[in-house]
């Protein structure tokens, strides 16, 4: 990083709901502080960003990544794996990163089970019973979808996690005092708690 390069930021969505990204949307004007102090280098939700990018990316380069969800399915893992080895502040965000959450109650049911309740319902129309195939042939060549999971897995069970920032979603006061720490803390004014330490959470 030169002299002058803003530290960078990472932010993913696994499987959830996206309430983590509207929880962080929802600081307001707080988000420029995002933008002056960091180099937003990966963020689907907000900036076309592709794997490939990331890939290119230096081991360790990405100062903080924000990952939210669970693990669902090998796309999930695989980003996880990848923002681990590029990050070197990686958070669990939102409750279902950290334990899995509601959608952590989809590993009370089989997966077969999970396929019917999808497809075979009252609220889906699928006369010809389909079911997702992860490989298909097409004339043109193989197309595949990810992998789904038996069970869905929390971030530290696939990944050494950093820090913990339960909540569904966080509070938005409490994630824009996260942001102001580590602002502080790149300006040398403070100093990150101890490593596994959950942050951004009040007493309730």
């Amino acid at each position: 990083m030169t002299a002058n390069a803003k530290p960078k930021f990472a932010m993913y969505w696994a499987a959830s709901c996206g309430g983590c990204e509207i929880a962080v949307l929802n600081i307001h004007e707080k988000i420029l502080d995002v933008d002056a102090n960091f180099e937003v280098v990966f963020w689907p939700v907000a900036m076309d960003a592709k794997y490939k990018d990331v890939e290119a990316m230096e081991d360790g380069s990405i100062l903080l990544t924000l990952f939210n969800g669970g693990m669902r399915n090998e796309e999930n893992e695989h980003i996880a794996k990848l923002l681990r080895k590029k990050s070197k502040i990686l958070v669990a965000f939102g409750s279902c990163a950290c334990e899995g959450c509601i959608p952590g109650l989809a590993n009370l049911s089989s997966t077969k089970q999970i396929f019917d309740t999808c497809y075979e319902t009252v609220s889906t129309d699928n006369p010809k019973h389909l079911r997702p195939q992860f490989e298909y042939e097409m004339p043109e060549g193989e197309i595949t979808i990810p992998k789904f999971y038996p069970v869905l897995k929390t971030l530290d069970q696939v990944v050494d996690v950093d820090y913990y920032m339960p909540g569904c979603p966080p509070e938005s006061h409490q994630i824009a005092a996260v942001i102001d720490l580590v602002i502080q803390v790149l300006q040398g004014k403070a100093q990150l708690p101890p490593k596994g330490s959950y942050i951004g959470v009040g007493n309730s």
